[in-house]
């Protein structure tokens, strides 16, 4: 992309040219004019609207992602808790537990997300967090098998549309060179809340007993009466979007939306399309998308649901099991945010997160190895952490990257979501008790995953890059038998979009 800038910048110039040709109508002229002849935007005030649009919006979304992700793997710390015992679970039934989540969170990815478009942000997030965390109270009352996996299965109900939603969210806020770093931050919820799982278990331990509670159930209480309290500030605190955003002033809206206008060209759309649901469905590399993050989610959920039992298996007993597994967590959300800053900075995706994927398979080379020490296992897990936590913000920024209009990024953002948390189904079930305390097996079938992401991110990449030279080379082949009305549907298939490698 960067080699060949001067020559790009010609071609766009035809490119919009020619989309020129094909409008027919004052208002699509006036939307051209926008786009080739946009106000000048100096650096300093935009660096002053976004430090100003962080404050407001990535606190409040890392305390969301913790929230939401606490509730989802705490049923791991709750094992330890003794749940299995208390609920006389026996053979997989813990196991399928885990996955009937997941089957209630892929169900409703897309209906949801389309939902959430015509809803605003501040009703959606918060009616969902009230609903989850109901949910999770009650799951301190479950007495049985059956009861557990119908709380499970609703939890996942009420958490679909979060993850996809807030990612859709941050695109009406931050231009496509800045979505990595944020997203970082975002990701780092859902890591904290590993690091907090373990740190609030090991706290709530000293409960068991009171009032005829046992430790996993005040667990589910606790964490589950903190997200009820929260999602009632959060209708208030949640700002919708930029251009009906109180704390931003006139000028600040009209910055806010000319800055992404400009960031897309041709393929910025703010309307609901019922043609761009089809152009999502029908997308070869939202499906890709979807796979290396299917690749990514089994892994990362399978060590954020086993790494309490993985420590154990090394001989360290229940409580300090919960302690040391928050290193890894910590490990993680450092190198999360620092690697997708520079990813940002670089405007390119691919390179880092194949790398931090070859970091991830060093770590499960560590605990597969026969004889390795304890002390050298460990050190795998942190260097797991290292890696793994990093590759889920990366590839959640690219597909949004690389998917655009409103509707289509709305709907393909959610195939993306929704397919690739089958890896949360699978992930339920690759550490087995049976397998304990080594889980080879476990840590082989997560290894070949990341090489099996690998090779996906190559392909991507050669696909992406091929069609950044098709619109290049022929931009009319993209706009062949378009009038003004078909080139607004485009989205990322107009030839003025440059998909990010």
């Amino acid at each position: 992309m960067s080699t060949h800038s001067i020559d790009g910048s010609e071609k766009k110039d035809e490119i919009i040219n020619m989309q020129n040709e094909v409008t027919i109508n004052t208002e699509e002229k006036k939307k051209t004019e926008l786009i080739t002849n946009p106000e000048v935007i100096t650096d300093a005030k935009e660096k002053k609207l976004i430090k100003k649009i962080d404050l407001r919006i990535i606190p409040l979304i890392i305390v969301l992602n913790i929230l939401s992700f606490l509730d989802r793997v705490n049923i791991g710390n709750a094992k330890l808790a003794h749940l299995e015992h208390d609920l006389n679970l026996v053979g997989n039934e813990y196991n399928w537990a885990l996955s009937i989540f997941f089957l209630g969170y892929i169900l409703f990815e897309v209906p949801t997300n389309i939902i959430a478009i015509k809803i605003k942000p501040s009703v959606w997030i918060s009616t969902r967090m009230i609903s989850w965390g109901s949910i999770v109270i009650a799951m301190a009352f479950v007495k049985n098998y059956s009861q557990l996996m119908a709380t499970r299965f609703l939890l996942g109900t009420f958490q679909t549309g979060l993850y996809s939603g807030v990612i859709f969210y941050l695109t009406k806020w931050y231009k496509r060179s800045e979505r990595s770093y944020r997203i970082s931050f975002f990701n780092a919820g859902v890591i904290m809340s590993g690091a907090f799982n373990g740190l609030i278990a090991f706290s709530i331990s000293s409960l068991n007993g009171k009032f005829g509670f046992n430790s996993w159930q005040w667990l589910f209480l606790v964490e589950g009466a903190i997200t009820v309290i929260i999602a009632f500030c959060c209708y208030f605190l949640i700002s919708d979007y930029p251009e009906i955003t109180i704390w931003l002033t006139d000028y600040e809206q009209k910055l806010a939306v000319d800055r992404l206008r400009n960031d897309t060209g041709h393929a910025y759309a703010t309307h609901f399309d019922k043609h761009q649901i089809t152009l999502a469905f029908k997308d070869l590399k939202v499906y890709v998308f979807m796979f290396i993050n299917f690749c990514v989610l089994a892994t990362l959920y399978s060590f954020s649901f086993f790494i309490p039992s993985i420590v154990n298996g090394m001989g360290f007993d229940g409580v300090i099991s919960q302690l040391l597994s928050t290193p890894p967590f910590i490990i993680g959300c450092i190198s999360s945010i620092i690697i997708s800053k520079l990813s940002d900075n670089h405007r390119i995706r691919s390179p880092y997160l194949i790398f931090s994927l070859l970091i991830s398979i060093i770590g499960y080379s560590f605990l597969i190895v026969h004889g390795t020490s304890i002390a050298l296992k460990y050190t795998g897990i942190c260097v797991i952490g290292l890696g793994m936590f990093v590759s889920c913000p990366l590839v959640i920024a690219w597909a949004a990257d690389n998917i655009a209009g409103e509707t289509k990024r709305a709907v393909g953002f959610a195939i993306v979501v929704g397919g690739s948390n089958l890896g949360g189904v699978l992930s339920a079930q690759i550490y087995k008790d049976s397998d304990a305390p080594a889980y080879i097996f476990g840590h082989t079938v997560t290894l070949s995953l990341l090489i099996i992401g690998i090779v996906l991110s190559i392909f991507q990449y050669c696909y992406l890059k091929r069609m950044n030279k098709y619109k290049l080379e022929d931009p009319k082949r993209f706009l062949k038998g378009s009038n003004a009305d078909d080139a607004a549907h485009l989205g990322d298939l107009h030839p003025s979009f440059t998909y990010i490698l």
